[in-house]
């Protein structure tokens, strides 16, 4: 590991706190100025299709200084994280304040400055129609990163995808003409696969927020998180962890298909198979019996029947005793599994694991096993049936101080997946910080050493796919712990 050079995003991370103060001012203007009432309460139907693309650099004059310190008077006296205890404070405080320490100041920040060239990224997000409140909450993000990171040679041209394809296409050729070096976005896999024939034309590298493998290529980089790679984690934990018998309980659309592919493709290399296998339709009404049936309720239920039927003809102390301790379950012994894999979250999957809980699935005794999309679960460790589950997911440390900065600024809360954004932006500043060509550009991107930012370590590969460190996360009732870490690099110690 020591002869990887540390070359990663961690060190635009560690100091984009370096700059926030400074920042932060040129940072106000802009949100004054360009993006005001896009917080969720007060977000305005800004229709930004006639001024695209919206241009915005760090510059800042002297005439706004003013309004910058007023605003920052106000924003001072705003409590905008309330929901967050002390200590959390004081770690956001700590966070903030990360250039008083010396071992951390100024290495990535004054690499960017000393370069003078002018940069161009451009970015691609739907900023109204199909998915606006997100891509806009994505904007946000990537110009916290950007306000705090980049030098004054680099410009960001803003670009409305509209939420649809051809929006997408017709707003990247914008970009295009204006010879943008790097492209951020689009948001949906619709968009990518729309606009990336032109870009690859153009020579522009595109790193797109997809997590749909399908629509990269050479050129063209998703960046979110890949179904495949979360599976394969949990699952391998899982085993070396001595479960054996895992069945899957999955939705029936194309992310719940390619999760029991992976699945069965890794549990076959453990020469295994997956016990048992459900595809379910959340909308249908014979849900609670699906449950019924994958979980063996009715036969586990006769099975205790009959044990009792059979203690109560032996009618001694010792078959009484038994009788007892069985006089509070409902079924006996467990079903055919030790592990469920249940890779969907949100609503579905506070449905499902109430329901298997339900018919017996004892989450003391059989481990739920998950994807990051349990992330995104509001209220997570207050399911008592996801007490002790594991799900893959990039460590949250970072990103809830993360978190913790954008709310503080902008007044709401970020969605999940904003934090690629402010990735992202990491990402685009450091790879468009040197003068280099299309060629020298790509191989860049998809450096094997990777780069680390608040989701930990990412790299982009030559097909246009990524590769992240992912950790193992348990559900408990004081929240979510980590309980084996993601990778700090992607090669090993020998």
């Amino acid at each position: 590991m020591g002869q990887i050079a540390q070359r990663t995003l961690i060190r635009a991370f560690n100091n984009t706190f370096i700059t926030a103060c400074r920042r932060l001012m040129s940072f106000l203007v802009i949100i004054i100025l360009l993006v005001s009432g896009c917080q969720p309460e007060h977000r305005q139907s800004q229709s930004l299709s006639g001024q695209l693309p919206i241009r915005v650099s760090p510059r800042l004059e002297s005439t706004d200084l003013e309004k910058i310190q007023q605003n920052k008077e106000k924003k001072a006296q705003q409590d905008s994280i309330n929901s967050r205890n002390t200590d959390y404070k004081e770690q956001l405080y700590l966070f903030d304040n990360i250039s008083k320490n010396p071992r951390t100041k100024g290495q990535f920040v004054d690499k960017v400055l000393d370069n003078n060239k002018d940069s161009k990224i451009g970015i691609l997000l739907p900023l109204s129609g199909n998915g606006k409140e997100d891509g806009r909450a994505f904007l946000d993000a990537m110009q916290l990163a950007f306000f705090e990171v980049a030098n004054e040679n680099l410009e960001l041209l803003i670009a409305d995808t509209k939420g649809s394809p051809a929006g997408a296409a017709e707003s990247v050729q914008k970009l295009i003409a204006e010879d943008v070096g790097l492209i951020l976005g689009p948001l949906f896999s619709g968009s990518t696969d729309a606009i990336a024939p032109l870009a690859r034309a153009a020579q522009i590298p595109v790193i797109s927020f997809s997590n749909n493998k399908k629509v990269a290529r050479t050129g063209v980089f998703v960046f979110g998180f890949l179904p495949e790679q979360q599976i394969i984690r949990i699952l391998k934990y899982a085993f070396k962890k001595e479960y054996r018998r895992v069945a899957a309980f999955a939705p029936a659309n194309a992310f719940g298909e390619l999760s029991l592919s992976v699945a069965r493709g890794i549990i076959g290399e453990m020469d295994q198979k997956l016990v048992r296998e459900i595809l379910y339709d959340l909308n249908t009404p014979d849900l609670n019996q699906l449950v019924r049936e994958f979980s063996e309720y009715d036969n586990r239920k006769q099975r205790l029947k009959r044990q009792k039927t059979q203690l109560n003809k032996q009618s001694d102390d010792i078959s009484n005793d038994a009788l007892t301790r069985l006089s509070g379950l409902d079924t006996l012994g467990d079903p055919p599994f030790d592990a469920v894999l249940l890779p969907s979250g949100g609503g579905e999957l506070l449905t499902v694991a109430p329901l298997l809980a339900f018919y017996d699935v004892d989450p003391s005794r059989i481990r739920l096993l998950g994807s990051s999309l349990w992330d995104r679960v509001k209220g997570l460790s207050l399911e008592p049936s996801l007490m002790g589950a594991w799900y893959a997911a990039p460590e949250p440390e970072l990103r809830l101080l993360y978190e913790a900065k954008f709310e503080k600024i902008f007044g709401y809360s970020p969605p999940r997946l904003s934090s690629l954004a402010y990735d992202a932006m990491l990402l685009g500043v450091e790879l468009t910080s040197e003068d280099r060509e299309w060629d020298g550009g790509l191989a860049t991107i998809t450096d094997p050493s990777g780069f680390q930012g608040v989701d930990g370590i990412v790299r982009l590969l030559n097909d246009g796919s990524n590769e992240r460190g992912l950790a193992i996360l348990e559900v408990g009732r004081g929240g979510v712990k980590v309980i084996d870490d993601a990778p700090s690099t992607f090669f090993n110690d020998n």
